[in-house]
C-alpha cells in the first residue's frame, strides 16, 4: 500500500503497490486508510516532513512504528495517549549517522535490489558534469525523478 499524488500511481505499481491511495485527499485518508488495513498499519514511513502525527498513530497496529525522515524544524503534536496504548514508537532516521559496517550492508542490498529490477529509480535526466547548471536548473524546476551528473567522458 502506498499514498501518493495520482500522477505517481504508475510509478507506485511498477515499484510493487498493490493499493494506492491520492494523499490530496485529507478528509477521506484515515477512511481509506482504515480499509486498506483493518487491523492498523505496521510502518508509517514520512518522508515529507509533514509529521502528521495526528492521522498517523491512530493508524498503527499494536507495536507499529513510524519513521521519521525529514522535517528538522517540525514542531508536529504528538497523541501520546493512542502512541503508548499501542506500544507504538516513533524513530528518527539520517544516514549521516550509520556506521561504515551498516552502509556496506545498506549498498549490498541496494545493489542486490538493482542488479535483480527490485529496487526502481525514477531518472529524469543524466548530464555531463559540464552541463551540471543545466542539471541544477532541472532541480529548481522541480522535476520528478533523480538526475544524474557524471564526470565528463575521457576525450582521448
Amino acid at each position: 500500500m502506498a499514498t501518493a499524488a495520482p500522477e505517481d500511481f504508475d510509478w507506485c505499481r511498477r515499484c510493487g503497490a498493490h493499493l494506492l491511495i491520492d494523499y490530496h485527499d485529507q478528509a477521506a485518508l484515515p477512511a481509506l486508510l482504515t480499509q486498506a488495513a483493518p487491523e492498523g498499519i505496521d510502518l508509517w514511513w514520512d518522508n515529507s516532513g509533514r509529521h502528521d502525527l495526528d492521522l498517523a498513530v491512530p493508524l498503527l497496529k499494536r507495536g507499529g512504528r513510524i519513521i521519521a525522515l525529514a522535517g528538522m524544524a517540525a514542531r508536529p503534536v504528538l497523541p501520546i495517549g493512542a502512541l503508548y496504548t499501542r506500544d507504538a514508537s516513533i524513530r528518527g532516521f539520517v544516514i549521516s549517522n550509520a556506521s561504515i559496517p551498516d552502509l556496506a550492508e545498506a549498498a549490498a542490498v541496494i545493489n542486490d535490489l538493482l542488479a535483480t529490477n527490485r529496487l526502481i529509480s525514477r531518472i529524469n535526466g543524466t548530464y555531463p558534469l559540464t552541463a551540471a547548471a543545466e542539471a541544477h536548473r532541472q532541480m529548481e524546476a522541480g522535476v520528478k525523478g533523480r538526475i544524474l551528473v557524471a564526470s565528463d567522458p575521457d576525450p582521448g
